[in-house]
């Protein structure tokens, strides 16, 4: 009996525990293709209830440039609906540049690589489900050189 006990123990002990109401669920965040290390990257995570792309946002990360590419972890999400906005934030003086003809100069992205006509995605283009611990990659975009 105490073989048993022990068998059944060390299987429950091996699989993964679902995260519970308490300490939610993670979003990694892969941001690839960063032309330069210059400035910073700048990270917002949006749920429905947040001005997408340029709000506030429900929380936002703020990383220094090391390479080609970086990474960050959202903890304590909840199951839901959000999209991701990323800005490489070259010049450092947090807020996008633009060129005179009103083109980005500086690179953005947004989760699942959404990309919208003659502006920003839509949230529902940018938008996945989070129902358990997820890694969303973007790929940086650079319209000027």
């Amino acid at each position: 009996m105490k073989t048993v006990f022990t068998i059944l123990l060390s299987i429950m002990l091996a699989l993964p525990t679902p995260p519970t109401q308490d300490n939610g669920y993670e979003l990694t965040v892969q941001v690839e293709g960063i032309r330069n290390r210059n400035g910073y990257i700048a990270i917002g995570l949006f749920d429905r209830h947040g001005d997408f792309p340029e709000g506030d946002g429900l929380q936002s990360k703020y990383v220094e440039v090391k390479g080609s590419s970086v990474e960050v972890v959202f903890k304590g999400l909840k199951e839901g609906e959000y999209a991701i906005a990323v800005m490489h934030d070259e010049n450092g003086n947090e807020e996008m540049d633009y060129a005179q003809n009103g083109m980005p100069k500086e690179g953005y992205g947004f989760s699942l690589n959404a990309e919208g006509e003659m502006g920003p995605p839509s949230f529902g283009e940018a938008s996945f489900k989070l129902t358990q611990n997820t890694v969303q990659s973007i790929d940086l975009i650079y319209l000027l050189r």
